[in-house]
């Protein structure tokens, strides 16, 4: 049964893990998010976009869920390129990147790059949202190096109508080492005028409903790695009771089939193929009673049929409790 005061819940984007392929089959197979967001598009140095991310936010790769796709932009010129583009397809809602940690962006001044410049923000949303009808949602942790960062974006966010916030209280230099700082979370959550999306370390139950206790005015809980970790995690959030044992099982086999189908439809060799699928084991094997065990089979799988080998190894031993 569903409890009557659900929760929303956001699938959190993660470069490489939750594409178009794994989008589809996690609504298929467990539902319960309310909106996945897709890993960020950019401006390629040619001015396009990369066909990967084209292909990953192409509507018809998108049926079966709501979608909100997200951008890398640290100019105006990009922001409305890619904006825009995405409009056309029919999106309704764009999240702006402002949060990613990695130097590879943050030294481009894009991501969490951005925010020791608030100035540069407001040029951006200045010049960018009278030039859109979507809505444009905001994506953000503490700041690049210190959390004082925070305190000059949200002035700047309050001044436009952004339709969320998603904040992760990390700064990008702690990348995802540390604790989330739930002190600063609630500071922010009485600044800021516009919808706030908590984002950052929930695994668990437990670990949400400390949240939610501590956050009682937050809109909705965006989730990433945990739910990568746990595919079943968003309908237990949601209070639907989980299937017994052995249909989980079966669910979670299903699950991993539909996604190896999909990608040995899509790319080309083995090795590729083998090297995507090990990639979905790096999170999927934390449902395996040994997940360390588990993933090292699959890595070194050599061959498609190496590797499912490994994979119908690891299904006995989940089956067996071993």
């Amino acid at each position: 049964m569903e409890s009557k005061n659900q929760p929303g819940i956001y699938f959190a984007p993660l470069q490489e893990s939750t594409d178009f392929v794994y989008r589809r089959a996690h609504a298929l197979h467990f539902g319960g998010i309310d909106k996945y967001f897709s890993p960020y598009l950019l401006v390629q140095k040619d001015g396009g976009i990369k066909k990967s991310h084209l292909r990953d936010t192409l509507p018809e790769n998108c049926t079966g869920y709501t979608l909100v796709p997200q951008i890398m932009a640290g100019n105006s010129r990009d922001f409305l390129f890619l904006a825009k583009h995405l409009s056309e397809l029919g999106y309704e809602e764009i999240n702006w990147n402002l949060g990613c940690p990695y130097p590879m962006v943050t030294g481009k001044g894009m991501g969490s790059g951005l925010l020791p410049q608030p100035g540069r923000i407001r040029e951006i949303l200045d010049q960018s949202l009278p030039q859109l009808s979507c809505r444009i949602s905001v994506k953000l942790r503490a700041g690049l190096i210190s959390n004082d960062e925070i305190q000059q974006v949200i002035p700047v966010l309050n001044d436009y109508p952004v339709s969320e916030v998603i904040f992760h209280p990390r700064i990008a230099k702690q990348l995802y080492n540390g604790s989330p700082d739930w002190e600063l979370f609630a500071k922010v959550s009485g600044l800021i005028k516009h919808p706030l999306v908590y984002n950052g370390d929930i695994f668990s139950p437990e670990d949400f409903s400390r949240a939610q206790v501590k956050f009682k005015t937050v809109s909705a809980w965006m989730i990433g790695r945990g739910m990568l970790k746990n595919p079943f995690l968003a309908t237990e959030l949601k209070g639907v009771q989980l299937p017994g044992r052995e249909e989980r099982i079966a669910v979670l086999e299903r699950f991993h089939g539909e996604i190896f189908g999909s990608y040995a439809s899509l790319l080309s060799g083995q090795s590729h193929l083998i090297t995507r699928m090990t990639k979905f084991w790096e999170y999927f094997c934390f449902l395996f009673p040994d997940p360390h065990k588990a993933f090292k089979r699959v890595k070194k799988s050599v061959s498609q049929s190496k590797y499912e080998m490994a994979v119908s190894e690891n299904f006995l031993q989940l089956r067996s409790g071993e």
